[in-house]
């Protein structure tokens, strides 16, 4: 059973177009060739940075706006008779993928990874420093939540804001958690975090070029979306080390219409502690789609964030949702 929701009364697909450039459209309405037929409506056109903006019309992320490139256009289907942009925007729309649709690649910097290793070692000391001091979670002899109800803590999420607080580090992490729940494709925000995470030497990054000049501008800086990173990672990790947990069972699940692609690991990977939700995903596809199950035991070391202490992760999703950095070439996840 889906623990997602849908409409069973949606239209055939025989009802909308394939997605083209011509169909970027303000006011268009269309929706995402996901399994449920998301629905869509275009409402901004951005140019200059080659992407067009739809806002999700139903299901749980209602009234969210998603960041789109214009070569994804594919990715959707739009009402038949939908209007037509002019071709003179057509070709502003392939002049932009011509600048922005190609590959960045960032290799994983092994020269900085000892220094990170230490900058996180220090970083865990002290989160569990303040979380034996300061912690709402642990000074009431708190529990980690049953996955199953794919509920976190919030006196965790309370103590996560307070720890963020203390490090100047609070104002990045409400928009980041949004951003990634609700689509981390969406703009360039979990981008700028990938390339740093992998100036870092913790993962590679494999992408496309920067579209957005201000990426690393003003309180995005490269600097402080690093200490973001390590300062995150050390409370996650400090929190599950209190709790007894080395380990940690993730599961992740995936179905797709034909063979499974070779594809470069992105640097930040998301998984659930709640094995519902995988086969949720495991079993959405048609009877004759590729479907893979997979379950892991991760090392806390690798855990980035969860649904335990991050608010976002709890509404209006709720997944169970753990999102940590790859493992070696022969791990599952």
């Amino acid at each position: 059973m889906s623990v997602y929701l849908s409409n069973p009364d949606a239209p055939p697909d025989s009802a909308f177009e394939l997605g083209a450039l011509h169909h970027v459209v303000v006011g268009n309405t269309g929706r995402l060739l996901d399994t449920r037929r998301t629905p869509v409506s275009v409402v901004d056109i951005r140019v200059d940075t080659g992407q067009f903006v739809v806002r999700i019309d139903d299901f749980e992320d209602r009234g969210a706006e998603w960041v789109i490139p214009f070569e994804s256009v594919s990715r959707y289907q739009f009402a038949a008779g939908a209007r037509r942009a002019p071709a003179i925007d057509v070709r502003r729309f392939e002049e932009a993928i011509h600048r922005f649709d190609r590959p960045l690649r960032v290799p994983r910097d092994e020269t900085a990874l000892l220094a990170t290793d230490r900058r996180l070692e220090e970083a865990r000391a002290a989160a569990d420093t303040w979380l034996a001091a300061h912690s709402q979670f642990f000074a009431a002899a708190g529990t980690l939540p049953d996955p199953a109800t794919r509920t976190g803590d919030t006196r965790l999420q309370a103590d996560l804001r307070a720890y963020l607080e203390r490090h100047s580090l609070a104002d990045m992490e409400e928009p980041f958690a949004r951003r990634y729940v609700s689509n981390p494709h969406s703009g360039e925000m979990v981008k700028g975090h990938c390339i740093v995470i992998a100036g870092l030497g913790l993962a590679s990054y494999s992408g496309t070029v920067v579209r957005d000049p201000a990426l690393f501008g003003g309180d995005w800086s490269r600097a402080r979306r690093a200490d973001h990173v390590i300062q995150r990672m050390a409370f996650v990790s400090a929190l599950l080390a209190r709790c007894g947990q080395r380990r940690v069972v993730l599961y992740r699940g995936m179905s797709t219409e034909g063979p499974l692609e070779s594809r470069d690991r992105p640097t930040l990977v998301s998984a659930t502690f709640d094995r519902g939700v995988a086969e949720s995903h495991f079993e959405c596809g048609t009877p004759e789609a590729t479907r893979v199950l997979q379950a892991q035991a991760v090392p806390i070391g690798r855990i980035f964030m969860t649904y335990l202490e991050t608010a976002a992760m709890n509404a209006p999703f709720k997944e169970a949702e753990a999102v940590l950095l790859p493992g070696p070439d022969d791990a599952p996840f």
